[in-house]
């Protein structure tokens, strides 16, 4: 069978030989690998503290790796109810490893009166390195319990 394909290649004219010429090359670059294998692409990892957590400690810590490029997204329960709220503003150990893009607050999903709700932070790892961020949860007015509660993150970023 196979010599019989290449007799029948012999007898096909010049002109149909070259036109697979391009074909055949497109189909060795396709099957090629690249010399430098490119970055991974970038990830988003979410770290979430449920209200029920919140409740049963003051000071929460997590440890978390990254790669530059990487999203950190941190979704902590919060209750404006209450009249407390999460620093909008993360303070972050080493802005150039890691980059505060947004704070977002969303309310409860339930219609059930004093329901939790979430303050969503997103972050950009810049640089190779570590830094911490942190953020506050109390009463910003005057004579208001502040720093009533602590969220920390130590992020490493490969």
């Amino acid at each position: 069978m196979e010599v019989q394909a290449v007799q029948e290649f012999r007898r096909c004219p010049m002109i149909q030989r070259l036109a697979a010429l391009p074909l055949i090359a497109i189909t060795l670059v396709g099957c090629s690998s690249p010399e430098h294998p490119s970055a991974p692409a970038a990830k988003t990892t979410t770290v979430e503290v449920p209200y029920d957590e919140l409740l049963n400690q003051k000071r929460i810590t997590r440890d978390v790796e990254l790669h530059v490029g990487d999203t950190l997204r941190v979704v902590l329960a919060s209750n404006a109810s209450t009249g407390y709220q999460w620093s909008a503003q993360a303070q972050i150990g080493d802005p150039a490893v890691l980059t505060q893009r947004s704070h977002d607050v969303a309310g409860p999903t339930d219609a059930l009166p004093g329901a939790s709700g979430t303050e969503t932070w997103t972050f950009e790892a810049a640089k190779t390195g570590t830094s911490t961020l942190t953020t506050t949860y109390g009463q910003p007015w005057p004579g208001g319990a502040k720093d009533a509660w602590t969220f920390t993150a130590t992020v490493g970023v490969h």
